[in-house]
């Protein structure tokens, strides 16, 4: 090409021309990759101060929470080189503690990605250093395939305690500062984790022993109390206070002696500065299970009929079965359910104008609302948390593990279940078995055993009643027709007959244990079964 130029100036420009051009292009590429790598870096920072805000906004304070920086437990501190530099301190540091420390970019910790314990081991090893008073771990993370543009909460906890937590941001290259007390992390470096924990003197929980206890009037419990601080450590020789909610039914002195003054619940607390620990004490006028997480059995449908709620008696009886006070998730509960599924041998109860209508009224007037159900279409699988009492009236269809279960889980909550069966000629022997076999699987001992008993209606009376809750200031009671039951070592008789010698009614305590498969109720004298056909109730036999 040179060869066809005749002007060499010309030709001398053009290559002067070139030479500028690629070092201008050069120049272009070298820029443009840096601004490339400075616009990158910005981008991260402000993506880490867009994301801190919205961490703010969702989980509160971010960056460092200690007692340097706003946090709620006074005797932890981070310290350099997690921080900047050392906070000031003047507690005693305290070596005997099980710290834990767990990594998450998740806030609520719902996935871990690193915890450090103190009997970890290698890597996952939280160290205890006595000479410069503090705790620390080491996190590597390259370990946690972190993600630059991220930001991970770094917590400590202790127990179940969470006592701090700091804020880290992973970023490309070294940063002075975040927004809002974030910390800067190179990506793949390694965060040396120190801080130090100081004793806690101060108590933080209360824990009363027993925690629930059943006395008689003028009787006796002693409770114990242990105080322990923020981190599970047992404090010592620390004065308490006792006192109980209500002094009309008990009374405690200083050494945590209870004594029962009348009927009724009350608490039993022990105070050490503003904190509190109580435990329930029930006081009773007979030995008998405490309220809720029992079976209540009455072998009679006629006692909460239309007619025998004529009797005033048979509406207090009403009033103690549903006016009960218990403890528990389900003490304050507001319904009442009424079962009349599983082929139920009396649906009438159901009923809203029929044999148990006057019932519906009284409980209704207690404030409960009143649902009925049928457990054959909907399974007791999953009772409310707003039921308080479930009645089973004369199932011949038996319950499933799973409705046992819930059963039990409802009793320990502190519900009431009141079984209603009947005499063998009415309930049949299928209805008799489905009922012993329910208490069974209750884990109570009391069984049906059939007969008919006081037939036609008849008033029993206080000589027939056994001191209970249930029979609280009761002096007569209408009954029509009742089978018989036979109690156990841990069930409680309610009412007799007439003739004071056959129980017609108890309460039986519930084991609240679950069971993995049904088992059979064991074999009852059956001989004097009769069938619906010999049913006469107007005879004093019944049949």
């Amino acid at each position: 090409m040179e060869s066809n130029f005749k002007n060499p100036n010309l030709l001398q420009r053009i290559k002067t021309f070139k030479s500028q051009l690629l070092v201008f292009l050069a120049i272009l590429v070298v820029a443009g990759s840096c601004s490339e790598s400075m616009l990158n870096d910005d981008d991260i920072n402000d993506d880490i101060a867009l994301l801190s805000q919205s961490l703010s906004s969702n989980f509160g304070k971010i960056g460092i929470s200690d007692a340097a920086n706003g946090g709620n437990v006074d005797e932890f501190y981070f310290l350099a080189p997690t921080i900047g530099k050392d906070p000031k301190f003047d507690g005693k540091f305290n070596p005997n503690l099980s710290p834990v420390v767990e990594i998450s970019d998740d806030f609520e910790f719902k996935t871990i990605l690193q915890s450090f314990k103190r009997d970890g081991v290698g890597s996952s090893k939280v160290t205890l250093n006595v000479e410069e008073e503090n705790y620390s771990a080491n996190w590597d993370t390259s370990n946690s395939k972190v993600v630059k543009g991220k930001i991970y909460r770094v917590r400590v906890r202790i127990g179940e305690k969470v006592v701090g937590f700091v804020d880290v941001a992973i970023v490309s290259k070294e940063t002075k500062k975040l927004d809002n007390g974030i910390v800067p992390l190179v990506e793949n470096q390694t965060l040396r984790v120190v801080y130090r924990l100081e004793d806690k003197s101060c108590p933080a929980r209360i824990e009363i022993t027993p925690k629930e206890a059943t006395i008689l009037v003028d009787g006796e419990q002693k409770f114990e109390a242990k105080v322990y601080n923020f981190y599970g450590e047992l404090l010592k020789d620390l004065k308490l206070e006792w006192f109980v909610s209500d002094e009309d039914i008990a009374s405690v002195d200083q050494n945590g002696l209870a004594k029962g003054k009348k009927f009724g619940l009350t608490q039993v607390s022990a105070k050490s500065n503003d904190v509190v620990g109580s435990a329930d004490l029930f006081v009773q006028e007979s030995i008998a299970p405490r309220p809720g997480r029992d079976v209540v059995v009455f072998n009679d449908v006629n006692h909460l009929d239309n007619s025998s709620l004529n009797n005033p008696n048979n509406i207090l009886l009403v009033r103690n079965l549903i006016n009960y006070i218990t403890i528990g998730d389900r003490a304050n509960g507001t319904r009442v359910l009424f079962d009349c599924g599983r082929n139920s041998g009396y649906s009438q109860a159901c009923g809203t104008s029929d044999t148990h209508s006057r019932l519906h009224q009284e409980i209704r007037s207690y404030g409960f609302d009143l649902n009925f159900i049928n457990s054959s279409n909907t399974p007791l699988t999953n009772i409310a948390s707003d039921v308080k009492i479930l009645f089973l009236w004369l199932p011949k269809n038996q319950f499933s593990v799973a409705e046992i279960n819930s059963m039990k889980d409802f009793a320990e909550e502190g519900g009431r279940i009141i079984f209603i069966g009947e005499w063998d000629g009415f309930y049949t022997n299928v209805g008799l078995a489905v009922e012993n076999q329910f208490l069974i699987n209750m884990g109570a001992f009391m069984r049906n055993v059939g007969n008919a008993v006081d037939c036609g209606y008849n008033v029993l009376p206080a000589t027939s009643f056994r001191p209970h809750p249930i029979m609280r200031d009761i002096t007569n009671l209408t009954i029509a027709c009742a089978s018989v039951i036979e109690l156990g070592p841990n069930d409680f008789a309610l009412y007799y007959n007439i003739a004071n010698n056959l129980v017609l009614a108890g309460v039986a305590q519930i084991d609240t244990a679950p069971i993995t498969e049904l088992k059979s109720s064991r074999i009852v004298d059956l001989s004097n079964l009769r069938t619906l056909s010999d049913l006469d109730p107007t005879k004093s036999t019944g049949y």
